[in-house]
């Protein structure tokens, strides 16, 4: 039994881990990436219930479920926290969400095929190993496949409504039912995804680090801009100074000044949040700043003072984009000390 679980679920987590590994960013820790595959696990195990009450209730039979049904409700099920994960900014972009898609996957796989390596007897160990690595790679693949999707979706409309991701969902659905029509003989079909998944991960790894590139280069540029302006008090006569002061119509003097005090804060920490990036991209771990906990704290002050007026005025010069949050959150994890 051990033997058949290590040949069915270690290349697929050598795989997960690999992709961690090129991550040249380093946007995601090992922690949680297991976490997430932790994740996946209940996702399966919330699964297997569903599709055992199912069959129970369903007169079809299991052969028509596994092809039809099951992937509606698996793909679904391992869907949810991917939308999490972008709509509460814990994802910000291609790189990233492959990953922690692939994870949800990866963990979904090594419950499903622990329940179904004890069924297999010792004659068909080669079988178990590859049907395991065929249905784990094709978990993993269909969950990032819609992650991939859906944030691309979301970053193109600047959107999160629920019919951003249904196209995604549908792709995932319609990949993991023709896997289970078993129209390729197992070997084949494991061979197949072992081949196209890492030169489709390379592309979106090489896509979506180019695209992360061009963002810090474009949002570092504005931030030291309006940083420099504030220091050196030529930010009122700017555009953006000009805008700020327009608005003492709508904001009494002492919430503009707090408005103004929370812009200056934000572009430190954005500023702060693109270097630490730089330095994982170059191989040197962030810097430690034991002040950051304190600056997070008044910036969530200050933000409580004007509220959400405030901040939606604030947007046009901070930015209001799932990335612009994801930094903030990238930083939120980072160790103080």
């Amino acid at each position: 039994m051990l033997i058949r679980s290590v040949l069915s679920l270690l290349p697929v987590l050598v795989f997960l881990f690999s992709l961690e590994l090129i991550d040249t960013y380093k946007l995601l820790r090992l922690r949680r990436v297991l976490a997430t595959a932790g994740v996946g696990c209940v996702v399966a195990l919330v699964c297997y219930v569903l599709n055992t009450v199912v069959l129970g209730m369903a007169p079809a039979g299991v052969d028509t479920w596994a092809r039809f049904g099951a992937p509606v409700l698996e793909e679904a099920g391992k869907a949810l926290y991917v939308i999490w994960l972008i709509r509460a900014s814990r994802v910000g972009c291609m790189v990233d969400t492959a990953i922690s898609a692939f994870a949800v996957g990866a963990g979904f796989a090594v419950i499903e095929n622990l329940f179904y390596l004890p069924t297999i007897s010792t004659a068909a160990l080669a079988t178990a190993a590859v049907r395991g690595l065929g249905t784990a790679l094709m978990h993993g693949g269909t969950t990032a496949i819609f992650g991939l999707v859906s944030v691309n979706r979301s970053e193109i409309s600047g959107s999160q409504h629920p019919l951003v991701f249904a196209p995604g969902l549908v792709i995932a659905i319609v990949i993991h039912s023709l896997y289970n029509q078993a129209l390729l003989p197992p070997l084949t079909a494991a061979a197949a995804l072992l081949v196209l998944l890492p030169v489709a991960f390379s592309l979106v790894f090489w896509r979506g680090e180019k695209s992360l590139e061009k963002w810090v280069g474009t949002k570092l540029d504005k931030d030291m801009d309006l940083l420099h302006m504030i220091a050196t008090g030529t930010f009122s006569e700017s555009h953006a100074g000009k805008y700020l002061r327009s608005l003492d119509k709508t904001f009494a003097p002492a919430l503009l000044g707090d408005m103004l005090c929370y812009l200056q804060l934000s572009l430190e920490l954005s500023a702060q949040a693109k270097g630490d990036l730089l330095r994982r991209e170059m191989g040197f771990p962030p810097a430690p700043d034991p002040e950051l906990p304190a600056k997070l704290k008044e910036l969530a002050y200050l933000e409580r003072q004007f509220g959400r007026a405030g901040k939606l005025a604030l947007n046009p010069l901070l930015g209001s984009g799932r990335r612009d949050v994801w930094e903030l959150q990238q930083l939120a994890e980072k160790p103080s000390i």
